[in-house]
């Protein structure tokens, strides 16, 4: 479309005779263009071209008001427009919610700080590096006390529910007690299920059976609202940094550098928003915590029923664990005890365990084999010897020297 005063100056100039090539010249337009213009005997009014009717038609509203609630997230708010009959696509909502998320980000957000003792914020992260020369992914469990910004961290294998439980247990013994308060977010083992809003919440039930037996309330962050639990991802980007270009011998040295890393380092800088060390900060919340102090471990138990496999074997948590040969075929239970695994048949302890640190690992007792060569099944000096308190059956038994299966081996009696 032709602008008012653009076609009024080449009428005007050739009105004075200008030459067309010298008005386009002048103005830096075709030859054409200035003839085309010529032609017309009145600029030309813009109109506007009637709006298409698009598959958003008649959501436009619904979605500024569900906006807010969803946290400017199109995928959150698309979902529920499927559900509301929307037959368009996803691109076309990320388009018609972009402006409305960009002008709510350039708005500034007041930071909240909270008094000492009475939260703390708790995430995980992962990273990899490398351990025994293999490249492992590992899973980081960082809390970190809102007002001091003091940190606990710790590495793992997996994020298990009874792995968060025991980090937990391990960071209130490193801070010497609890807040009042824990903020989280809504991974599976905290909140089964929630609303948008978050006003109606299914907690994990050993999850919240743990934080009442510290006495803490957990408090789940809104969905959407990452700025809401800022201090521990900030806190998890930080320990990030720790890992690069490093080398462990193992799992157990890795958490020893990075518990070493936290008490020379993080613990001694000049945090970038309160302006002082986090350690120096911690030692006017700590007497404010909750105490632990006389309070025993929460016992954490994983338990499943298994059938003993013919090569004597039972799985678990992806590891396989022996059994004796009498059991073979037969249903037993296992039970998780924290580092330890406990297998069962009729309630009747039959066999223990070191619980198998990560993926696919063995954990053999030669002894429970001992039966398909020689037709006679030897009591497990192992589990007779495990802890008494795990012992239901008031029987003696035998405990014979293990150097009496070597002669047995060797064609000797008993």
């Amino acid at each position: 479309m032709v602008k008012h005063e653009l076609w009024y100056e080449i009428h005007s100039r050739f009105k004075l005779k200008e030459p067309k090539k010298s008005i386009a010249r002048s103005l830096g337009l075709s030859v054409q263009t200035v003839r085309s213009i010529l032609g017309q005997d009145t600029p030309a009014t813009y109109s506007r071209q009637p709006k298409k009717q698009t598959a958003l038609a008649g959501f436009e509203d619904l979605i500024r008001k569900r906006l807010p609630a969803v946290g400017y997230c199109a995928q959150a708010i698309y979902e529920e427009l499927r559900d509301q009959g929307y037959t368009g696509g996803y691109d076309s909502v990320k388009r018609f919610v972009k402006p409305f998320r960009d002008q709510a980000q350039s708005k500034a957000t007041v930071r909240f700080e909270t008094p000492p003792a009475q939260q703390a914020q708790v995430d995980w992260g992962q990273c990899w590096t490398h351990i025994a020369e293999k490249r492992v992914k590992i899973h980081l469990f960082v809390m970190t006390l809102g007002y001091s910004r003091r940190m606990f961290a710790k590495a793992s294998l997996d994020e298990r529910l009874t792995t968060f439980l025991r980090c937990h247990e391990e960071a209130f013994d490193h801070f010497g007690g609890v807040t009042h308060q824990i903020v989280y977010d809504n991974a599976k083992t905290v909140v089964l299920s929630r609303d948008v809003e978050g006003s109606k919440i299914q907690w994990n039930s050993a999850f919240w059976d743990f934080s009442s037996y510290y006495g803490y309330q957990p408090w789940a962050h809104r969905p959407y609202r990452a700025q809401t639990k800022g201090k521990v991802e900030s806190g998890v980007r930080y320990v990030k940094r720790f890992f690069r270009g490093k080398v462990f011998d193992s799992f157990d040295d890795l958490n020893s550098a990075l518990s070493r890393w936290n008490a020379t380092v993080a613990d001694l800088r000049i945090h970038g928003t309160t302006h002082r060390r986090p350690l120096d900060l911690f030692e006017e919340e700590q007497s404010l915590l909750l105490p632990i102090k006389g309070k025993a471990p929460y016992r954490i138990q994983e338990r499943a029923v298994r059938y003993v496999a013919r090569d004597c074997m039972v799985s678990f948590e992806t590891n396989r664990y022996s059994v004796p040969l009498r059991f073979v075929g037969k249903p037993v239970e296992v039970q998780a005890w924290n580092d330890r695994i406990l297998i069962f048949q009729d309630g009747h302890l039959i066999v223990s365990h070191p619980r198998c640190e990560g993926k696919y690992q063995l954990q053999i007792d030669k002894e429970h084999y001992y039966g398909i060569f020689y037709g006679e099944e030897m009591a497990s000096v192992r589990m007779l010897a495990f802890d008494h308190r795990f012992s239901q059956s008031g029987e003696e038994v035998e405990v014979r020297d293990l150097s009496l299966y070597d002669r047995i081996a060797e064609g000797g009696g008993l």
